[in-house]
């Protein structure tokens, strides 16, 4: 089992991000992202905005095949020979982010597919290499045990600008989460006990 993984520098990461702040077409951002899949094909974010554009209009078929090529392409990358994830994969090593991404945005879609057992799989091992919990998995972990749906467990938090949900009040999350996840102390006894909580 690989102690700690971190990943590879990937030189195009900073052309991501210069893609990513222009105002492009649909056709003309997918044809960008690919570009740079066919740069480093290891460098996974293109891919999520390339399933993400797919989705958006309607071709939902193509982009789940991209999402499970590029879910496995990820899994693969951060295993050992025989399959075992890291014991640390930090978010806080910024190389690390497109691969964590991935994952979780491919647990959040076996949940909207009903998968429970295989997203709730992957939430638990993204918070057990990175107990800080950077991405918020915990969150969606406590959802699926309370029996809540993918689709509106965090309306309560959201935020709204101009008529666009912009993200999620931090506050009053971790508020919700403190108050359930006491409930499912087996869930969540290592994410307590690593943040010195009761």
């Amino acid at each position: 089992m690989i102690d700690e993984f971190i990943d590879k520098d990937h030189k195009v990461m900073n052309k991501y991000y210069d893609i990513m702040d222009k105002d492009l077409s649909d056709q003309k951002l997918i044809s960008e992202m690919r570009k740079l899949i066919a740069i480093d094909e290891d460098f996974y974010d293109p891919y999520l905005i390339i399933v993400e554009t797919l989705s958006c209009d309607g071709k939902y078929k193509e982009a789940k095949a991209i999402l499970k090529d590029v879910y496995e392409r990820a899994a693969k990358r951060i295993t050992d020979s025989r399959g075992r994830w890291p014991k640390i994969m930090s978010w806080g090593f910024l190389e690390n982010r497109h691969i964590m991404r991935t994952l979780e945005y491919y647990a959040d879609e076996c949940w909207n597919q009903k998968s429970i057992d295989a997203a709730l799989d992957i939430y638990r091992r993204l918070l057990q290499v990175n107990p800080n919990d950077n991405q918020g998995v915990r969150y969606k972990i406590l959802a699926i045990r309370m029996k809540l749906k993918p689709d509106t467990w965090s309306t309560p938090f959201e935020i709204e600008e101009a008529g666009v949900i912009v993200g999620l009040d931090g506050i009053k999350v971790s508020e919700w989460f403190h108050v359930h996840a006491k409930k499912f102390k087996d869930e969540f006894e290592s994410f307590f006990s690593f943040h010195c909580e009761e």
